[in-house]
C-alpha cells in the first residue's frame, strides 16, 4: 500500500496534469455567450478581415460589410435579443445589414465548413470547462489528502468492514483516476482543436484561402487536412468521442474542506 506522504507528489503529478487547463486561452473560459450565434459573428468577421487582406474581397467594400456584422452582433447582444443559431437564418439579418454584397463573404467558404467550425469551437469550451471543474476537484481532494494522512477509515469489500486504510490514501487512488481523465481530456481537446473552415461542403476549393490565418482567428492550433474529413467525418466523429469522455469527477462527489471521512463512504454496501 502506497504512504499517505505521497500526497505530496501527487499534488505536484496531478497539478501538471491539470494545469493545461489554466494556460489555455482565458476567453475561452470567461467570455459569456459563447453559442452558434457567437461562433457565426466571429467567423463572418474573420472572413472579412482576411479575405480583404489576401484580395479576394474588393478593400472599398470591405468597411461596409464590417459595419453590417458589427451592426448584427451588436443587435444579438441585447437582453432579450434573437440570437440565430445557424447559417440561414443569420444571413438574412447580415443582408439587411449591410446589403445584398455581404453574399461575397461565403467566397470560399459554405453552411458546412462554417457549421463543423462552429461545433468544434462550442466543444473545447465544454472540454475546458470540464477541465476546470476537474483541476478545482483534484486540488481539493489533495489539501484533503495531505490533512487526513493519519486519519483511519475503514475500506469496504461485498458490503462489508475487510481493511483499515488512510483516509489520504482513499483519495489518492481516486486522484490517479482523476489524473487519467485529464490525459484523455487533453487527447480529445488536441483531436478537437482543428479548424475546418475553407473545406467548404465536400472537396474542397480553388479560391486561395489562408486556412491558416483563418484557424488562428478562431483559436484554433491547426487545421483539418482533408475535406472531405472536415464536415463529414470528425464533425460527427468528435462529438461522440467527448460524448463518452468519462471523467470521474461526474460519477464522484466533490469534497469540500469541510467533508469528513464518513461522508465518503455513505454510499453504502460495495464501497470500497
Amino acid at each position: 500500500m502506497a504512504r499517505p506522504h505521497a500526497t505530496i507528489r501527487t499534488r505536484a503529478a496531478i497539478g501538471a496534469l491539470l494545469l493545461w487547463a489554466c494556460l489555455l486561452p482565458a476567453q475561452a473560459q470567461q467570455a459569456p455567450a459563447r453559442d452558434e450565434f457567437f461562433w457565426l459573428g466571429e467567423i463572418n468577421k474573420a472572413s472579412a478581415v482576411i479575405n480583404r487582406d489576401e484580395g479576394l474581397l474588393d478593400p472599398a467594400l470591405a468597411p461596409k460589410l464590417a459595419a453590417g456584422i458589427a451592426k448584427v452582433i451588436e443587435a444579438g447582444g441585447k437582453p432579450g435579443a434573437k440570437r440565430p443559431s445557424s447559417v440561414i437564418t443569420f444571413e438574412p439579418l447580415l443582408i439587411e445589414a449591410a446589403g445584398v454584397e455581404v453574399t461575397l463573404l461565403h467566397a470560399g467558404r459554405s453552411s458546412q465548413d462554417m457549421l463543423s467550425a462552429m461545433r468544434a469551437a462550442m466543444m473545447r469550451d465544454e472540454l475546458l470547462r470540464l477541465a476546470g471543474q476537474l483541476n478545482r476537484l483534484g486540488t481539493t481532494m489533495v489539501g484533503l489528502g495531505e490533512k487526513h494522512a493519519g486519519t483511519i477509515v475503514p475500506n469496504y469489500t461485498n458490503g462489508v468492514a475487510a481493511q483499515p486504510n488512510s483516509y489520504g490514501h482513499y483519495l489518492l487512488g481516486h486522484l490517479a483516476g482523476l489524473e487519467r481523465d485529464a490525459e484523455r481530456l487533453r487527447e480529445a481537446y488536441a483531436r478537437l482543436d482543428r479548424s475546418p473552415m475553407g473545406t467548404t461542403v465536400l472537396n474542397g476549393t480553388s479560391w486561395p484561402l489562408n486556412r491558416i490565418r483563418m484557424a488562428g482567428y478562431l483559436g484554433f492550433s491547426a487545421t483539418v487536412d482533408n475535406a472531405y474529413d472536415a464536415a463529414q467525418i470528425t464533425a460527427a466523429e468528435m462529438p461522440v468521442e467527448v460524448g463518452r469522455l468519462p471523467p470521474a469527477s461526474r460519477s464522484m462527489p466533490a469534497p469540500s474542506s469541510r467533508t469528513s471521512w464518513s461522508s465518503m463512504h455513505s454510499r453504502g454496501p460495495g464501497s470500497c
